[in-house]
């Protein structure tokens, strides 16, 4: 388990600080193997491949006949998501294989989603009659991220029963518990683990996070600033509390926390997204244009990111009455989509607000996974979207580009027919209203707020709609 209460131990800042200084200055500096895999592991949990990838060459040179040169690059490809390449540097490995290589398999068929065999592996293991707690605790780890909250909770309670001083075990429950979204239960115990360990950064991080989830923002921002009374340091603590300010609209206050993010990572999209956000929320919209212009130009053409900043830039121009760069906007982001666009599923405010697996909130994570949504879908939620705020135009371009060629296009055809009587074509709707009506589109009706009548004809339908 890659241990983020080690991470922050004195004993791995001081690893750290001297492989750091050694890389920076190209001394040639000894580590031992296992600092170096608890280097990857921490580059690795810190979201930096190339960092992890630089750790795994120095340790090849250094150390040409380990065999945890295998287990490391097994754990970077995973980091890589190229869980393929690491299966097959897995079955490289000659049988028995130890708990190690067993973990790294359940974690690999994980993300290779073959859920039901990563799920055989771990049981094996935790049936294992002389087996380690850390063994224990990482397979327990591996079994919630596979789904099986339930039944971790089930072993882990067992555990607890047997060993009810072993932290690992209460941590593991805390998990499971916010996976099942129980966070009552969950905070009780992380309130009674800080109670023991007041100084554990970890624990203030997970309790300030679960307020965070059930939108208790101001609570959050308190753990948060506990966590950073021990370690001024950590900069999550510091970006976390940067969304919790955003999200109650204290602007002022969440862009100088952006602001110095951004200019410490000005290849982050996070940061500079957020920072335009609240350019506009306090009436600076040239310079919210201006930031999500920015945004989009130094993303990926096809990622979520210059996506969303394309929309935002759409939605502004149209607020600000200027159509023909609201089209293009809108044009662009549609045409250059990326393929998960379960983002645009969210709403808040007017614009879209930038997520990641960080600042997701239950209600959010709620709507994002309850089914698996087509594209169809999504783009008829940004339609909706922009409907809701009155932006007929762009929300009308969205849907021609969206509608599917074939299956049930009755509430694409709902939409467009709205969005053609507000801006006063209504002797271009009748089809559309005819498909929605033939669909049985009850948004039909929601929109052009009437009691839904399965009957009524198109006709009656359009004469409603003018009276």
């Amino acid at each position: 388990m890659d241990n983020k209460g080690y991470f922050d131990s004195p004993e791995f800042r001081e690893l750290l600080q001297r492989y750091e200084q050694a890389a920076e200055s190209g001394a040639c500096s000894y580590f031992a193997m296992e600092e170096l895999r608890d280097l990857e592991a921490y580059y690795i949990f810190q979201d930096s491949p190339l960092m992890a990838e630089d750790v795994f060459e120095l340790a090849k040179r250094l150390h040409p006949d380990s065999p945890d040169l295998i287990k490391m690059e097994v754990k970077l490809s995973l980091s890589k998501d190229e869980p393929e390449v690491a299966l097959v540097l897995l079955e490289g490995i000659a049988t028995p294989h130890d708990d190690e290589t067993n973990l790294l398999f359940a974690e690999t068929f994980i993300a290779l989603k073959d859920y039901r065999e990563a799920h055989d592996i771990i049981i094996d293991l935790l049936n294992q009659p002389k087996i380690t707690k850390d063994t224990a605790c990482d397979a327990l780890e591996l079994l919630l991220d596979g789904g099986f909250a339930q039944e971790a909770l089930r072993i882990t309670e067992y555990a607890l029963q047997e060993n009810p001083h072993e932290k690992c075990f209460w941590e593991i429950k805390a998990e499971c518990l916010i996976e099942l979204q129980n966070t009552n239960a969950a905070i009780n115990i992380y309130n009674k683990l800080i109670d023991s360990d007041p100084y554990s950064t970890f624990y203030w991080e997970q309790l300030a996070h679960i307020y965070y989830m059930v939108n208790k923002y101001g609570r959050a921002i308190e753990c948060f600033e506990y966590e950073l009374a021990i370690g001024e340091e950590i900069e999550y603590a510091n970006m976390m509390q940067g969304y919790c300010y955003y999200f109650l609209h204290n602007y002022g206050k969440a862009q100088g926390i952006f602001a110095q993010l951004a200019q410490k990572y000005p290849s982050s999209a996070m940061p500079r997204f957020y920072i335009a956000l609240c350019q506009y929320a306090t009436g600076e919209r040239e310079k919210a244009l201006k930031g999500f212009e920015d945004v989009a130009h130094t993303c990926d053409n096809d990622s979520i990111e210059a996506m969303l900043a394309r929309i935002n830039r759409a939605i502004i121009m149209s607020k600000m009455g200027n159509s023909e760069g609201a089209a293009g906007a809108i044009s662009l982001a549609l045409v250059m989509h990326p393929e998960q666009m379960k983002q645009l599923l969210i709403d808040g405010g007017e614009l879209y607000e930038l997520r990641d697996k960080e600042n997701l909130t239950f209600k959010e994570m709620n709507i994002i996974d309850i089914k698996e949504w087509s594209q169809e879908e999504e783009l008829l939620a940004l339609a909706r979207h922009l409907i809701k705020y009155k932006h007929w135009r762009i929300a009308k371009s969205v849907l021609l580009y969206a509608r599917p060629d074939d299956g049930d296009t009755a509430d694409f055809d709902a939409c467009i027919a709205y969005t053609m009587h507000n801006e006063g074509e209504e002797s271009d709707m009748r089809p559309y209203i005819e498909s929605a009506l033939n669909g049985k589109s009850d948004l039909l009706f929601e929109l052009f707020g009437l009691i839904y009548d399965a009957d009524i004809s198109c006709d009656e339908f359009i004469a409603s709609i003018k009276k």
